[in-house]
């Protein structure tokens, strides 16, 4: 890349990052710290290659380690099964009205206590309700723009038959239903409602503009319940902060007859009626359900091995130019599922979607369907630089996004509280993602930012409300920890820091994990006594996770 198109592709990042780091801090209630076949054709919210060359000094050449487990990884490539056994069902019968911009229906949401503690009381978390019109916000929080508390009626517990009547706490995205009947460990129960969100005029996650319905985190859906209680943590839009459960999704859409719909889970049926059309979709081990809609999508498509991926876009004034960013994007995602799979084990759903939207941010994640934003559209002089700028955004954003398929999706956690088990674990498969696709060409540390929002001295592993302000977190959560696992990957070498993560993988998937639940799997192989792997975590990171020190 020569020197004019990298700095352009910089600038645009940079530009990219501070739409993000810019948005307001969310209300946020503070917990307590919870435990518990590639084809031819070839998001970070807040991401991109930046570094420090004084953190990249940790890295050194792979050392041999005592104490340590040296064998009995999964191999690469191998298979992640989905669990047998029960799991949440949410039966959804959904309306989306592009006239009214609102979503709405019927959702059956079955589950069962897999505490040891009785439920008095179930909390769901209405994230929708944050888009609040200025004069209905009555707090300080929300994102204001033109939406609505979310209608939630015939709230009924399928034990009892009777309604149940919610209350909102300050931060209107907390929802709780007192339970006339307690929920036992083990008890199962269906709690059905109805509800109609309307759909912010924003270029936001969720949101339409130009077109494009972003349509995520849009209806009530279960919290997750901890040792601590019910997480509640507050919302933020530098990140994901979600949490909850893996559920299974039967879904029922209707739609405008010309809408071109791309969603978690697979297509089972069609049925057109008059100028609506309604599609069958079922999920199957998810933590939400999303879509994406417009009735300018066009689509390029391809396949990686059992999984069939596409990329929506629509046209603007030079079509060419977004069909070539639509292939790109195309491409990075079926190159990343290759290098991911082989990494930290193949990716077990069947389909992929790559949305190429109008939002403000760098992208964002969700199960099986990413958001990348339409930022670079417009930039660079020739075919050449575009096609530069569009497959640096590609590489950096893209391969973040569908990173999270792993660090977020098959492997949650509570995002809010540990963010960087997310954030840090997507920013390094960027890495595995260069590694892979470029591997005729020497690894280049990243270009340095500049580090005067790095929070240095102060560990990684803090939540998202300890840190001062949106560019503190970012840079800290994105870049350095990005290359605390890059200084640990140089260290310990491919083969067993790699295996470390698939063993993560393997045990924790479809779970949620805890940061504790990575350092013992840490520990178990590359043992307690690595003075130079004990260096990088006794300056990154809090003595909560520490190896304990020898005698």
């Amino acid at each position: 890349m020569n020197k004019k198109i990298r700095a352009i592709s910089l600038m645009l990042v940079a530009c990219m990052l501070f739409s993000v780091a810019g948005c307001k801090i969310r209300i946020h209630s503070k917990e307590t710290t919870e435990t518990t076949t590639t084809t031819e054709a070839t998001t970070t919210e807040a991401t991109t290659e930046a570094t420090t060359t004084a953190e990249s000094s940790a890295a050194t050449e792979p050392s041999e380690t005592t104490s340590s487990e040296s064998s009995g990884f999964p191999e690469k490539g191998c298979k992640i099964e989905f669990p047998s056994g029960d799991r949440y069902l949410y039966k959804m019968y959904l309306t989306l009205d592009d006239k009214k911009n609102t979503i709405g229906g019927h959702v059956d949401a079955t589950f069962f206590n897999d505490s040891s503690d009785d439920w008095d009381k179930l909390c769901l978390r209405d994230y929708s309700s944050l888009f609040l019109k200025p004069e209905d916000a009555g707090y300080d929080g929300g994102v204001k723009t033109n939406g609505a508390l979310t209608e939630i009626n015939n709230i009924q517990d399928s034990r009892t038959g009777n309604t149940i009547e919610y209350e909102r706490d300050k931060d209107v995205s907390v929802v709780w239903l007192p339970l006339e009947k307690k929920l036992a460990p083990g008890e199962k129960m269906t709690l059905s409602y109805d509800f109609v969100a309307q759909i912010p005029t924003v270029a936001d996650r969720y949101g339409v503009q130009d077109g494009v319905f972003c349509i995520t985190n849009f209806y009530p859906i279960l919290a997750e319940y901890t040792s601590e209680g019910w997480s509640h943590i507050g919302f933020y839009a530098c990140g994901e902060c979600f949490y909850s459960e893996i559920a299974d999704f039967d879904v029922m859409l209707t739609v405008p007859s010309d809408m071109v719909v791309l969603s978690t889970g697979v297509e089972t049926s069609e049925a057109k009626e008059g100028d609506t059309k309604t599609i069958g979709i079922y999920a199957e081990c998810v933590r939400d359900f999303v879509f994406c809609g417009s009735k300018n999508f066009k689509l390029v498509e391809g396949d990686y091995k059992d999984t069939h991926v596409r990329t929506a876009y629509f046209e603007e004034e030079k079509p060419e130019y977004d069909k070539m960013e639509a292939e790109i994007a195309l491409k990075a995602a079926i190159d990343s599922l290759e290098a991911f799979g082989s990494a930290f084990g193949e990716y077990p759903y069947k389909d992929l979607e790559v949305i190429i939207a109008p939002i403000s941010a760098g992208g964002m994640e969700y199960p099986n369907l990413v958001i990348i934003s339409k930022a670079f559209v417009g930039t660079g002089d020739s075919d050449e630089s575009r096609k530069e700028i569009y497959q640096l955004s590609a590489d950096n954003v893209v391969s973040h996004e569908v990173g999270h398929q792993w660090f977020m999706g098959i492997v949650g956690s509570n995002s809010g509280l540990q963010p960087w088990l997310d954030e840090s674990f997507a920013s390094f498969t960027e890495y595995i993602y260069e590694l892979a696709v470029y591997p005729d060409k020497a690894h280049q540390l990243p270009v340095t930012f500049d580090d005067g929002y790095y929070t240095r001295n102060v560990p990684i592993n803090k939540s998202y409300f300890d840190y001062d302000d949106n560019m503190s977190y970012i840079s800290s959560v994105y870049w350095r920890g990005k290359q605390i696992l890059v200084n640990m990957y140089e260290l310990l070498g491919e083969e067993q820091f790699n295996g470390i993560i698939r063993e993560y993988v393997h045990e924790f998937a479809f779970k949620n994990a805890d940061q504790m639940d990575f350092f013992n799997l840490l520990y178990k192989y590359a043992g307690t006594d690595n003075e130079k792997l004990n260096d990088i975590i006794y300056e990154n990171f809090d003595d909560t996770v520490q190896p304990p020190k020898a005698a």
